[in-house]
């Protein structure tokens, strides 16, 4: 484009027809218009070239953000692949251990179905013993019977029944070797259905009539449970007290120790002479 502009001008100087010709102020006039032309077309050609060199970095740029761009994508789908493959790993785990469960479910399932037999066959037993005919008080029944039956119904939680049963065991066989655990699962009855006060009579008949027998601890310690469930914590702490006292060792004499500490109450010196 410059050199196009002065060649312009050099056809313009040198034209015979021009009204410019043969003055030298007009020369002079010219190749300061000449000078003024050259600078603005430097100008442009400045002006050109710094444009280019921003679109140049603008062009950069947006490859620079276009490359970004482009990783920061390759990133998400690696992700979302990864996140794919975890989730159908986890729906493989969860449908695994469903299947599990169902194993564990049917197993179960014949469990419940064999105690139920169990339990009926228990009741069938029962009724057949009650069933059976008394002569003389006993019918010549065997001890360990009448006592089974009591505590099937004790078990199947017909507690009445259990305790009607007990107290007859107890009447006909008042020396058995079972007659404490009689006399005890009377309280634990009476207990379960919430007649506290019978139960603490029937506790305290235990510690009575069988002082030094296995379950004389666990009458103890069930007596005054039944006497805190009637709001009589003194009574219930004078007996954890002797619990603790005459069975040191015994299970229940730690669990009273625990009861007592609850309360605040300091323990009683251990290890006394039994009654």
């Amino acid at each position: 484009m410059r050199k196009t502009l002065l060649a312009l001008l050099f056809v313009v100087l040198a034209s015979p027809s021009s009204g410019f010709a043969g003055t030298k102020e007009e020369i002079i006039r010219l190749q300061s218009d000449v000078l003024q032309l050259q600078e603005q077309i430097r100008l442009l050609q400045k002006s050109t070239d710094d444009r280019g060199s921003i679109l140049q970095s603008l062009l950069e740029q947006l490859n620079d953000q276009i490359a970004k761009s482009n990783l920061v994508m390759e990133n998400l789908t690696q992700g979302l692949s990864a996140q794919k493959a975890d989730t159908s790993a986890v729906v493989a785990q969860l449908r695994e251990e469903i299947q599990k469960l169902n194993v564990k479910l049917d197993d179960t399932n014949n469990r419940i179905a064999g105690l139920y037999q169990k339990v009926e066959e228990s009741q069938l037993k029962t009724s057949s013993l009650r069933n059976v005919p008394s002569a003389g008080g006993t019918g010549g029944v065997e001890p360990d019977q009448v006592y089974s039956q009591a505590y099937n119904d004790y078990l199947l939680g017909n507690y009445d029944l259990a305790i009607a049963g007990f107290q007859d065991f107890l009447t006909n066989f008042p020396n058995s070797e079972y007659a404490d655990n009689a006399a005890h699962y009377i309280g634990v009855c009476y207990f379960e259905q919430g007649r506290y006060e019978q139960a603490a009579q029937a506790f305290d008949q235990v510690i009575n009539l069988y002082p030094k027998a296995d379950k004389t601890p666990v009458a103890y310690f069930k007596m005054a449970a039944a006497y805190q469930n009637l709001h009589k914590n003194d009574e219930a702490i004078e007996t954890w007290k002797k619990l603790y006292t005459l069975f040191p060792d015994s299970q229940e004499a730690k669990l009273a120790a625990q009861e007592l500490e609850k309360l605040g109450v300091a323990l009683p010196k251990a290890g006394a002479r039994r009654r």
